[in-house]
């Protein structure tokens, strides 16, 4: 019987680094044997994408509050959970998602100020405690994420929030890493640094979690 594929995610405020050290982490691992897939949030879905569009368009008309963002990320997820990652980790693929859940709680919950608790429980009502084997956490600091957003640009209204949103933004993931939240496995990767030097860091990351040595 095949072995189930893991479900590693990758997370950090806007401009962290995740889509460049996600497709890293997939082009090492494919060298390397594993059959990766990838995946982002919110979105992964065709229902997904559609009610992505719809938060980002109520986010930016400020016609929604931390709690009902709170609900509509959680339903895009359940669709990408049964539509996306379980069935693939039931084929033994290894599955790399841009956020999940922990985002929710560091952007809804940390930085806007909702109920931690009512993310814990649509956890287990919404996902049926479903859970990823690691997290990730691309550390920068508010002012660099500023910095390179404002370089970059997008049409993401969450990335367009005030210095003091990105200050609790970041001290919430800090604080989520520190303490193990979710009874999740993170690990902390210092994304300031080079390209080059954060993925080496990743490659050891990823080392730690299959508990294998990948050639480069």
């Amino acid at each position: 019987m095949k072995e189930n594929g893991k479900f590693i995610v990758f997370e950090g405020p806007g401009a962290a680094g995740k889509g460049t050290q996600i497709n890293f982490a997939k082009e090492l691992l494919s060298r390397n044997g594993f059959d990766v897939v990838t995946t982002r949030e919110p979105g992964g879905t065709s229902g997904g994408e559609e009610i992505r569009q719809l938060i980002f368009k109520l986010r930016g008309e400020h016609l929604i509050n931390p709690g009902e963002q709170m609900v509509l990320f959680f339903a895009a997820r359940r669709l990408l959970v049964k539509q996306v990652i379980k069935p693939n980790q039931a084929l033994g693929r290894l599955i790399l998602g841009d956020r999940f859940y922990s985002s929710t709680g560091a952007y809804q919950g940390y930085a806007e100020g909702g109920d931690m608790k009512k993310i814990e429980g649509l956890i287990r009502v919404g996902l049926d405690g479903f859970k990823p084997d690691a997290v990730v956490l691309l550390d920068v600091s508010a002012k660099v994420a500023i910095a390179r957003l404002k370089k970059e640009g997008n049409d993401d209204p969450f990335d367009r929030a005030n210095p003091e949103y990105f200050e609790r933004l970041v001290a919430g993931y800090r604080e989520m890493a520190g303490t193990g939240w979710g009874d999740l496995r993170w690990y902390v990767v210092n994304g300031e640094r080079s390209i080059e030097e954060v993925s080496k860091s990743v490659k050891g990351v990823l080392e730690n979690i299959l508990g294998t040595k990948l050639r480069e």
